[in-house]
Order: C-alpha cells, then structure tokens, then sequence
C-alpha cells in the first residue's frame, strides 16, 4: 500500500514503464486524481479521465479543459459509448502521450460483466468495454505510448486479464495528509486556533487516523462548529464520535471503544499485570529510536468469565492507546472473495489507526474450521484467517494485538510464538485473588448504598467461593443489592452475599471436564498469568505437552 505522494511517484514509474493497464484501489477519487495529475504533469502526459456520468473529460491540473483538437469533427463526441472511446483512445498519437483514466470502472470490470460484453441492446445495460477490446490495451507497446488507469474502492479481475494488469492500492492518509486537511478545514471555516499548541493540534490529527480525507474533513469540520468555530483539545472526543460511526457503518468488523477500565479494577493476574508494566512504553517513538521493536501482541486463553476482555480494555487504558474491537465472525460474507477483502479492509483500517490496541474477542470462532480440508466452505474459513495470521507475524506497524480464547479448538500452530509476543493462560481465581476479586466489586457496587469491604466477612466469602470465576463472583455481588434494595433499602450485609453463593452453581462444576481439557492443552503452551502460579496437570500431561509443542516449531 502507498500514501497518496507515493502514489504518484508509483504512477509516474509505471508510466515511465509504459504499464499498459494499471488498477487503483480506493475509496478516495479525489486523492487518486490529484496523484494521477502529478504524475502525468511530471512526465508529460496527456491526461484523459472518463467516467459514467461526466463522460470524457481532458484535464490540465485541476483544471477541465473543454475543448481540445482531437474532440470535433475530426475526433470524437466525448458523449459516445466506452467502446468507441477506447477504440479511438487507441488510435490517436496526442502529439506522443497519453493516460486514459476510467473512473469507478469497478462496477463492470468483473468476469460475470464480460460475458455479456456484447449484449449491447439490454435496456440499462452498462458501458462495458468488450474482452477483445481489453487485450487490444493489454498488447500495448512502449512506443506507443499510452497508458489506462482503473480506479474504484475494488476490484475484481476477470481471469482473462488477471496476468496482465498491475494493482495499486491507496493507503489510508497518514499524519501528513491529515494536517493538511486539518489545516484546510480550519482556513476554509475560519476557525479560531489561536490557543491552539503544535502538540494538541497533534493530538486532534491523530484522532482521525484511521479516516479517508473525506471522513477526516467531515470530522474535523463537525467538531469545530460544535465548539463554537474554536478548535482546541476539547475537540478530540468530538473527533473521535464521527470515527467511530464510521467504524460502525463499515459493516461492524471494526468498533472503538472508550477504554473505561483501569489495571486496578482488574484482580490478581500478576505475572501478565508485569509483563504489561515492562512494554508500557514500547509502541513510542522513542522506543524504535532506542531498537525496540513494537510488542506484536498477546494471546490470552483460560476459563470464560476470568478476566480475558476485561484485561484487553485495561490495557488501552495502562498504555493510553485508542481500543479497537474486531468481531472477525462479521468478516465472513457470500459473495466470493469478500471475505478475504473485509479481512484485508479490517486490518489496513487497524494500521491506519495505529498506534492503537486491537482486541480480538474469541478468535477461536472466526478460527473454526481453519484447519479443515475446506470441503465445506471451499476453503474460505482457511485462505480469510491465513491472512490474519500472516499479518500477525509480518505486521510492522504498531498495532498491539490482544486475542482471547475461550476454547481450545483451533490448530496448536496457529497460535504459536512469533505471532504472538507471550501466550498466557487466566485460570480459576484462588483464595487470595477471590478475597481481592470481592473487596474490588463490593467498593464498586457498594458504593451508592453506603456498603463498605471492611463491613463484610470476605473469609467467610472466600471459602464459599472455591473454583468460581472472577465474572461469577461479579454477579453474586450485584444480586445482593436487589435483596438489600426490597429490605428497606439497606447496606449489603455478608449473609446477603452468601445466601446467593449457596444458591449459585458455579462454572467449575458444570463445565469441568472442558476446564480440564483447557488446561491440558495450555501445558508447555502458556504462562500462567497469576505470579507464582502453575498450570494444573500431571507429569505425564507435561511432557506430551513439551513434546508437541517442540514439535509445532521445529
């Protein structure tokens, strides 16, 4: 991928190069022809853009030329069908050069649309150009001279063309493109940036990462006017209301989330609390400056309801970094290869927003059937996740990952280190973490009615609470304000509480052979999160477990 200024050096070499059809993926049409123009004014050519609507048009800079020598008697009504431009197109010398752009091509240039290429007489039928035709511009020699550029947000190239077209696909607008846009909208609205300081100016332009310019435009103009024309700080929240609407509109793969969680509402977990501690930093600048390379991320597997999401958006908060929620089970759509394209449109989205922390909720789901044979689902579960799982490994932007897993269901490989920085398992709370777990929820949920952790036997809870887990502990504590509230509206007391716990039936119980499935599959695999903690198994279990794993990454 390319920002626009690389986009127009890349042009401008495949012009150079005589690339007789180029694609350019992107929403973005006027980044693509302000590129398009730079790089036919740096090498000379003549630049001709045809689209559905407008037609074919002739364009010096920004400006439209309306007349020109080859439209007229002697040239062509630029009204005429595709086809008999493209024909001309190919006919004409333009005293030496030349680049025809198609714009929003993207509609026709397809398998399904050349097959009836020739159907010219169907009312409503769209201006395809046929496949001959396409292998004409495909045949192209240098001396000719003559380039065609097809943009649109994709793409997808009929087989016949597929070895002969290059692809470029336009980047999302980095922190460059953006103050620029910034500063357009600030000059077009008049707004007041007097008080405004280069770093918090910073801070509203990295909060539209993520956005086309257009979006960004929009935010930055919204967030302005709601400020009354003063563009300060307060601005960013605003700023960042527009892109998550945005995320959302875009099919929900992606959706941010206003980290609200802080390390110390998150109980025991020791060990990963540390690690956390120990690469607060390592996503700053400051950290490539001194080697370090960008953390890639965490996989955090263990019992449903024992911390994993809650940790995900505790860590935005500890590092101070945007949270990003992808639901990969939205990625799958029934078209073919759109699940591929949202897969690649999700996480050029997250290194736009970067740096940023991207939490991917129960991976396992968007991971089942990924190591099948495909027969089910002719091998898109496959080819969709193997891309995520190459951009694990490969990824250079500073987009912290942090992926939960509730069941172990998934190959044992494509989980392994490299992909992840260190895999941790979050187990069943013991006595001390239970008794922290409980004083956290009673100071929060007890605030209102007056109810204090100091006013409750924790012991006493502690033990009726063997093998429970952090999020049923949570809900015992909430369940017992609704019996304080109906009696009189009083404090909590601690037979409130454990008269709920001998009501309750714990996950332990109902689901403990899974339990143990989940902890014979982390032996050898994981670290276990709380310090001084192991992972319960056998001998035996562990060093089957050592041996596979040794086997995995060999």
């Amino acid at each position: 991928m390319v920002n626009r200024n690389e986009l127009a050096k890349r042009l401008e070499v495949l012009i150079e190069a005589r690339t007789p059809i180029v694609t350019i993926e992107s929403y973005e049409w006027q980044r693509v022809q302000g590129s398009i123009t730079a790089a036919c004014r740096a090498t000379d050519f003549t630049y001709l853009k045809w689209n559905q609507e407008e037609n074919l048009q002739i364009l010096m800079g920004k400006r439209l030329v309306c007349s020109s020598p080859w439209f007229g008697d002697n040239g062509i009504d630029p009204s005429d069908d595709l086809s008999e431009i493209m024909t001309w197109f190919l006919s004409q010398d333009f005293e030496g050069r030349a680049v025809l752009h198609l714009e929003d091509y993207h509609h026709y240039f397809h398998q399904e649309g050349h097959e009836h290429a020739m159907d010219r007489g169907a009312v409503g039928e769209p201006p395809w150009a046929s496949m001959w035709l396409w292998r004409k511009v495909a045949k192209l020699m240098p001396k000719e001279n003559k380039c065609v550029f097809i943009s649109g947000p994709s793409f997808e190239i009929t087989n016949d063309l597929s070895k002969e077209v290059i692809n470029v696909k336009l980047d999302l607008p980095d922190n460059r493109d953006l103050q620029v846009t910034f500063d357009q909208v600030v000059k077009r609205h008049g707004f007041d940036v007097a008080d405004l300081d280069q770093g918090d100016r910073t801070k509203i332009i990295e909060a539209a990462r993520g956005m086309t310019v257009m979006e960004a435009s929009n935010a930055f103009s919204i967030a302005g006017f709601r400020a009354s024309k003063k563009m300060s700080v307060e601005c960013i929240p605003m700023v960042i209301e527009q892109k998550r609407s945005i995320l959302r509109s875009s099919g929900g793969l992606l959706d941010y989330f206003e980290p609200n969680i802080s390390m110390e509402d998150v109980g025991g977990l020791r060990a990963l609390k540390e690690w956390l501690e120990e690469r607060r930093e390592a996503l700053t600048y400051e950290a490539r400056e001194f080697g370090v390379e960008a953390p890639k991320g965490l996989l955090l597997m263990g019992v449903p309801g024992c911390g994993k999401s809650l940790t995900a958006k505790a860590i935005a908060s500890m590092w101070e970094y945007p949270l990003i929620r992808f639901d990969v089970s939205k990625v799958f759509g029934s078209l073919v290869g759109a699940s591929e394209a949202n897969m690649r449109r999700a996480l050029d989205v997250a290194e736009a927003v970067s740096p940023c922390i991207l939490w991917i909720d129960e991976i396992e789901k968007g991971m089942a059937g990924a190591g099948g044979s495909g027969s089910l689902d002719s091998g898109v579960t496959a080819r969709t996740m193997g891309i995520l799982l190459t951009w694990l490994q490969e990824k250079e932007d500073p987009v912290f990952v942090v992926a939960t897993m509730n069941k172990m269901t998934v190959p044992p490989e494509s989980i392994r280190k490299g992909r992840f920085d260190e895999i941790f398992f979050i187990d069943l709370p013991n006595e001390e973490v239970r008794g922290e777990i409980f004083r956290k929820k009673i100071e929060k949920f007890g605030e209102k009615s007056g109810t204090t952790p100091d006013e409750i036997d924790i012991d006493a809870l502690v033990e009726s609470t063997e093998a429970w887990s952090g999020a049923e502990i949570e809900q015992v504590v909430k369940d017992s304000l609704y019996r304080a509230f109906k009696d009189g509206r009083r404090k909590v007391c601690t037979d409130d509480i454990l008269r709920i716990c001998r009501k309750t039936q714990p996950l332990s119980f109902t689901m403990k052979e899974q339990i143990e499935d989940m902890r014979k599959f982390c032996l050898g695999r994981a670290r276990h999160a709380d310090e001084g903690e192991t992972i319960e198994g056998n001998t035996e279990d562990l060093e089957k477990a050592k041996k596979e794993f040794q086997e995995e990454n060999r």
